[in-house]
C-alpha cells in the first residue's frame, strides 16, 4: 500500500511506525507481566499476613483473654495459672510452625489449634466435624458446662466449594465454637448443625448460656465488631452475603450461616 501510495505521489513512513508499534507491544507486555507477578505476591504477602493473624487470634489470643477474665474474677488457682500459661506457651511456639507448614504444604490444606492438619479436598461436612471436635477439646472454662451436645453433620458440598469457600467456613466454625468457650457462661446445652433444608445448606452454632451483655462491650467496637466479625464479614463478601449474630430469649445466643444450593451464595440469618 505504502508503494502504491509512493507511485501516486504520497509518501508514507512505515517503517519507523512499525518499529514504534512492536516497541511498544514489547514493552507493554513485559510491565504487564510485571504488574501481575508484583500483585501476585502482594497477595501472597498479605494472605500469610491474615493466616498468621488468624492464627493467633484463634489460638494464643483465645487462651489469654481467658486467662485475663478468670484472673479478673479470681477463678484461677495457682497451679491452674501456671497450667494455663503453660498452654498459651505452647499455642505461641505452634504459631510459628502453623505459618511454616503454610508455606512448605499445598493450598488444599489448613492448619487448626496446634496440631491438626486437614485436607481441604475432603467433604466439607467431614472437615467440620474434625474443626468442632478439636475446638471443643480447647481448655476453655464454658466447654467444661456443657452436658448436652447435639451436633448434625450432613453432606454440605452442592454446589462445589472452592477451597478458599472451606477454609473461610472452618474459621467461621472455630471461632464462633471459641466465642462458646470464651463468654457463653452457665452454658449446658450446645447445638451445631450442618446440614441441606429445602434447597439452602446451613451452618448453625446455638448455646444457651449468658454471654456478653451489650453494656459491658465498649462503644466503639459496636459498629466494625471483632476480628471474628470481620472475617465473617469478608467472607460474606467475597460470596455475595451477608451475616448477622443473634441473642436468643431468655437467653443464649445463635450463629447461623446459610447460602442457597442453586447459586451458592452465602446470606447470615436470624
Amino acid at each position: 500500500l505504502s508503494y502504491l501510495l509512493l507511485i501516486w505521489g504520497w509518501w508514507i513512513p512505515v517503517v519507523p511506525t512499525w518499529f514504534v508499534l512492536t516497541v511498544n507491544g514489547v514493552s507493554i507486555n513485559a510491565f504487564y507481566l510485571y504488574h501481575q507477578t508484583l500483585k501476585s505476591r502482594i497477595n501472597e504477602r498479605q494472605y500469610m499476613i491474615d493466616y498468621t493473624f488468624d492464627i493467633i487470634h484463634n489460638g494464643p489470643l483465645q487462651t489469654l483473654a481467658r486467662i485475663l477474665s478468670c484472673t479478673q474474677d479470681q477463678d484461677l488457682s495457682h497451679d491452674q495459672l501456671r497450667s494455663q500459661l503453660e498452654q498459651l506457651n505452647q499455642e505461641l511456639r505452634a504459631v510459628y510452625e502453623s505459618v511454616r507448614r503454610e508455606t512448605l504444604t499445598e493450598d488444599s490444606s489448613i492448619h487448626i489449634g496446634i496440631d491438626l492438619d486437614l485436607d481441604l479436598q475432603q467433604p466439607t461436612h467431614e472437615i467440620l466435624y474434625e474443626v468442632y471436635s478439636n475446638t471443643l477439646a480447647l481448655n476453655f472454662p464454658c466447654f467444661e458446662t456443657i452436658q448436652v451436645k447435639i451436633i448434625k453433620f450432613d453432606p454440605i458440598d452442592s454446589p462445589p466449594l472452592s477451597i478458599e469457600q472451606k477454609r473461610g467456613l472452618c474459621r467461621f466454625m472455630e471461632e464462633a465454637l471459641c466465642n462458646v468457650g470464651k463468654y457463653a457462661k452457665g452454658v449446658t446445652r450446645l447445638k451445631v448443625t450442618c446440614t441441606q433444608i429445602e434447597g439452602m445448606n446451613i451452618i448453625r452454632i446455638q448455646d444457651n448460656g449468658l454471654g456478653i451483655s451489650s453494656s459491658s462491650q465498649p462503644k466503639k467496637s459496636k459498629p466494625s465488631g471483632g476480628r471474628g466479625t470481620k472475617q465473617a464479614r469478608a467472607l460474606a463478601r467475597q460470596l455475595g452475603g451477608s451475616f448477622k449474630r443473634s441473642s436468643l430469649s431468655p437467653k443464649g445466643r445463635v450463629c447461623e450461616l446459610t447460602w442457597s444450593v442453586k447459586k451458592g451464595r452465602f446470606w447470615f440469618l436470624n
